[in-house]
């Protein structure tokens, strides 16, 4: 079996992907050699995978396929197993009109057609995707779906109220978490959920801030898989009444990833939440984080000061953390001492002494800094100000000769310092060490492939934000979908900002106990930018859309 090497050749010549010299070589090495033209191609290095696959295609009138944005049917991949699949380099992608569409890297391959016809009772409707493309679908699609069959098989077999294995890398529950977690490294992802409903557990993953469902998993397989998680993150796998939280260490593909893991008890039984963390976090400087060019400077004329503290508030999931990271960054130089305290250390940075916070031996942000203030710093970083003992310590040591960076969980800039009052520092502390707040979200950013303009009514955005004036010259993009960004219309994220330096007005109206809305309504008058009008900016400057900017910020 095999393409006909002239018509193929021939084909790449027409279409300008090799030269005639070039082909005479080829077709002499295969002489030589053997084997099929296609892969001889690609294995010297003349074509790539994709264009093979679409000569392929073009060469039989069949439909090229990008499996990478393909909203591919499990029910399709669940036909074939993973070691067939895997042999023949084909996988059910979907049916059409009762026909299985079959993805192969050899259309002309009618053995593998036929042996797929007689194994699923469908006909076979046959579409060409590169190998590369095929090998990771299956990898992703059928060795999840092998290993959760194993594990109900597994469950069957000894009673769905005995007690599963979850130790050893062969154990079928051990397989489909490990599964998991690479799939969710794979596909970007930021958080796994996984979520017991009546009949089966939901499994879902956020991906660039969005939730998206991957799979159900049959009730069988909930008590292995979380006693697997709880037996990984060293937790209490008896206790089910109270939320646990712990951490796991991990290798996926050679890649350092930590994993933060936290426990629910709800009315099916426990929910997990696998917080992933990478060692190599998408570590960016400042001017990569999306700070507009006066947020940028505001940013800039906070960290010349010599003392002082900055916050970086948000919610959960903002982006807080990178930007700790840029600040710390453009800080770091020899002639500074510069300690961390985190939970946990997120990304190792050369020339800063990164300290991690362990509960169950006492070591809280609150003791970590303690210490960290004996050991001579110039600048302190906290990971995050969660109560009034690390808030009065990060607050009071501002005053005393350190610039100090943190994280805080508030709506906007301004609330940041009712929010300390709230836990219990004295405004007179806090308005003496506060330098400055930098308020942020995350949005999605549009493709650059497939965004195009939209028409928007005047009312609607002046509704957004926008004056009237800007409304009827204001152009909008919005997303449509392409291969490039799996046909989401967006591809990564980026920050939007409102930076507040603390001034002598905002002190005054600070002391005499005046609402956050006032001090916001003089932090503006002051110059600072609200988040919404950074957001605004980016949709006329067709980086994000205005459905992302309503999804994100109030």
């Amino acid at each position: 079996m095999g393409y006909t090497r002239e018509r193929l050749g021939e084909m790449l010549v027409s279409a300008g992907l090799l030269s005639e010299e070039r082909l005479a070589r080829v077709l002499d090495t295969q002489e030589r050699e053997g084997g099929k033209l296609g892969e001889i191609l690609v294995r010297q290095l003349v074509l790539s995978e994709g264009q093979l696959a679409e000569a392929l295609a073009r060469q039989k009138g069949l439909d090229h396929v990008n499996l990478a944005a393909y909203d591919i049917d499990r029910n399709a991949t669940a036909l074939l197993s993973e070691r067939f699949a895997a042999h023949r380099s084909a996988i059910g992608i979907g049916f059409e009109d009762d026909r299985l569409v079959l993805a192969m890297a050899d259309p002309l391959d009618i053995e593998t057609i036929d042996d797929v016809e007689m194994r699923t009772g469908h006909k076979v409707l046959p579409v060409v995707a590169s190998r590369t493309q095929i090998d990771y679908a299956i990898a992703k699609y059928l060795a999840s779906s092998d290993v959760l069959a194993d594990v109900v098989e597994s469950v069957d077999e000894i009673g769905a109220e005995a007690e599963v294995a979850v130790v050893g890398e062969d154990v079928p529950v051990v397989r489909l978490v490990n599964q998991l977690v690479r799939e969710a490294v794979h596909d970007g992802a930021s958080d796994i959920h996984l979520e017991p409903e009546r009949n089966d557990v939901r499994i879902r993953y956020r991906v660039d801030g969005v939730m998206q469902e991957m799979m159900r998993v049959p009730s069988a397989a909930r008590a292995g898989m979380i006693s697997r998680v709880k037996i990984m993150a060293e937790l209490d796998i008896a206790e089910r009444r109270r939320p646990q939280d712990g951490r796991i260490a991990v290798a996926v593909d050679g890649t350092p990833v930590d994993i933060r893991v936290t426990t629910l008890p709800t009315a099916h039984g426990e929910s997990l939440v696998l917080r992933l963390l990478g060692s190599e976090l998408a570590f960016r400087g400042l001017d990569e984080l999306g700070l507009g060019a006066e947020n940028l400077w505001a940013v800039q004329r906070l960290l010349k000061r010599p003392y002082g503290a900055i916050l970086l508030a948000g919610p959960t999931g903002s982006g807080k953390s990178t930007t700790l990271y840029a600040l710390l960054q453009t800080l770091n130089d020899p002639a500074r001492k510069i300690i961390t305290v985190e939970d946990p250390i997120e990304y190792q940075m050369t020339g800063v002494t990164q300290m991690a916070v362990n509960p169950r031996i006492g070591l809280t942000f609150a003791n970590g800094l303690r210490t960290i203030l004996r050991a001579d710093p110039d600048i302190v970083m906290v990971g995050e100000v969660r109560d009034p003992e690390t808030a009065e310590i990060a607050v009071r040591s501002a005053l005393t000769g350190h610039l100090v960076l943190s994280s805080i969980h508030t709506n906007d800039a301004p609330s940041a310092l009712t929010r300390l009052t709230d836990m219990g520092v004295a405004p007179y502390i806090t308005s003496s060490a506060m330098a400055g707040v930098v308020s942020q979200r995350l949005v999605r950013i549009l493709c650059d492939h497939c965004k195009k303009p939209v028409k928007v009514p005047g009312s609607k955005l002046v509704g957004a934000g926008f004056t009237a004036s800007e409304a009827k010259k204001v152009t909008v993009y919005g997303p449509v979908g392409c291969d490039e960004c799996a046909h989401s219309g967006y591809s990564g994220r980026t920050g939007l900002f409102e930076v507040m330096i603390v001034n002598d007005d905002i002190v005054t109206h600070f002391l005499d106990r005046e609402p956050a809305e006032a001090l916001r309504q003089i932090a503006l008058a002051s110059g600072m930018i609200p988040l919404r009008r950074d957001a605004l900016d980016k949709v006329t400057a067709g980086i994000t859309s205005l459905e992302e900017v309503d999804r994100v910020v109030v």
